[in-house]
């Protein structure tokens, strides 16, 4: 299917949140970090990196088995959860760009819209109604509510009935590998727009596109409702 086709016949919006919607990825990474460092460890961005995307229990799993069965694991998750809150108190969740401009354009067009996130729900929520943005949305899948997290495609799938909109008719909006993954399994367009990650193999591969912003996506979307249009 060509390219721009695929992005006319999209019909609903779903969204990753943290490092799609929310610049949270780097406040959590800074959170990881500053813990394992009171416990004399050094978290490497590599680490970091692999627990991007995935949910708690995964992307804990992958801390404890990199930093070795002799490491306080325990202690260093719940030193970054506190970090991260008193950070995000004091600071703040800043949106990524375009978000609000994408919000607006797909409001525009009458699509519904939804959030398909790792993070557990009632956290989700919280950050969402803290940038107006919960309103907005039809409703979240969060980790927690499904069996399997990302990279398996049942949050994504769940997100589609949730809007009732085909998957194949649904964008799926992501920033990591898991969830570009979860996203093309569930058989959505599926755009990348990378943060602290940068495309790799796998992802050129699976994702229908990769663009640096939402303010790129919103030109596209633009392009092909116009081509269909004039068809």
């Amino acid at each position: 299917m060509p390219s721009m086709l695929q992005l006319a016949n999209v019909r609903g919006v779903i969204f990753d949140m943290d490092g799609l919607l929310l610049d949270t990825e780097r406040l959590f990474k800074k959170a990881y970090q500053r813990s394992a460092a009171r416990h004399g460890i050094v978290l490497e961005d590599e680490i970091y990196d692999q627990m991007i995307g995935l949910r708690s229990d995964a992307s804990q799993r992958v801390l404890r088995e990199q930093l070795g069965p002799t490491a306080p694991s325990a202690a260093i998750i719940e030193g970054a959860r506190h970090y991260y809150y008193m950070q995000i108190e004091e600071e703040g969740i800043p949106l990524r760009p375009g978000v609000l401009e994408m919000f607006d354009y797909i409001e525009s067009l009458g699509f519904p819209m939804a959030v398909a996130t790792s993070t557990h729900h009632e956290l989700a929520m919280i950050k969402l109604r803290s940038v107006s943005l919960l309103d907005r949305v039809v409703g979240i899948v969060s980790g927690d509510q499904v069996e399997h997290g990302k990279p398996e495609p049942d949050i994504y799938l769940a997100a589609a009935k949730l809007i009732d909109i085909e998957p194949e008719n649904c964008l799926a909006l992501e920033d990591s590998p898991p969830g570009v993954i979860a996203a093309r399994k569930a058989n959505c367009v599926t755009i990348m727009i990378p943060d602290l990650q940068a495309p790799n193999a796998v992802t050129r591969s699976m994702a229908n596109f990769i663009y640096e912003s939402l303010h790129d996506v919103v030109r596209e979307l633009k392009n092909a409702r116009a081509a269909e249009l004039s068809t």
